[in-house]
């Protein structure tokens, strides 16, 4: 199980580390009256991390099934690997070039009025829909969906990548519910600072869970 959980560790860490999502719910929490959408946009997030990789470790499971299913879990981490790294120089090279803050999405700017109900949905969606995030839980699909382990022992990796995965965003929520008004203070400049270099911290993860896929498909061929 230990084993599992080490090779979930980078897509958790590389969902966590999406700053997408994370200036998003930053968004709603600095924005006014922002306790009840913060919860439901973590909550989608939270639903949408784990649908997602059951979903692709059940379909992942059935094609890897047969005497040759340890070199087609390979073969499908190589090929994502290889897919990562050339996202990651795709974004590095996209980085803005001046000082000047990248713009926010539109979508993100009509965070402040949303409905708790839409704020679930657009959690959901951000996480589901995205391809920069859909990647993560697709790497992380493959890996459950090869593993042999007992599926007790599979539920609680499944719990605990979701928990990782899910910390950046469930995080702050929980400490705007629990400090209240003066953490929102502490998280202006991380805001802007994830606005500002939201490119390039893209692509470091990316090359990061690229080469380590690439590795372990290499490994198992």
């Amino acid at each position: 199980m230990l084993e599992l959980i080490a090779e979930l560790v980078p897509q958790a860490i590389g969902m966590a580390a999406s700053p997408l999502p994370l200036i998003a719910v930053l968004l709603i929490i600095l924005s006014p009256n922002g306790r009840g959408r913060s919860i439901a946009f973590a909550a989608g997030r939270v639903l949408a991390a784990l649908a997602t990789v059951l979903a692709v470790a059940a379909l992942s499971d059935v094609a890897t099934q047969g005497s040759g299913g340890t070199r087609v879990g390979a073969a499908i981490r190589l090929v994502l690997g290889v897919l990562f790294v050339i996202l990651a120089l795709s974004k590095f090279r996209s980085r803005p070039r001046s000082e000047a803050e990248q713009k926010t999405p539109g979508w993100m700017q009509a965070l402040d009025g949303m409905k708790p109900a839409k704020a679930l949905r657009t959690g959901f969606l951000v996480t589901a829909v995205n391809p920069k995030e859909l990647i993560f839980g697709i790497a992380a699909g493959v890996v459950i969906g090869s593993s042999t382990l007992p599926p007790g022992m599979v539920s609680a990796a499944i719990l605990i990548y979701t928990g990782i995965a899910t910390i950046t965003v469930v995080g702050p929520v929980v400490a705007y519910l629990v400090i209240g008004t003066p953490v929102r203070a502490a998280l202006e400049p991380v805001r802007t600072w994830l606005v500002r270099y939201y490119n390039v911290i893209i692509a470091a993860v990316l090359a990061i869970i690229g080469a380590v896929m690439i590795g372990k498909g290499l490994a198992g061929l």
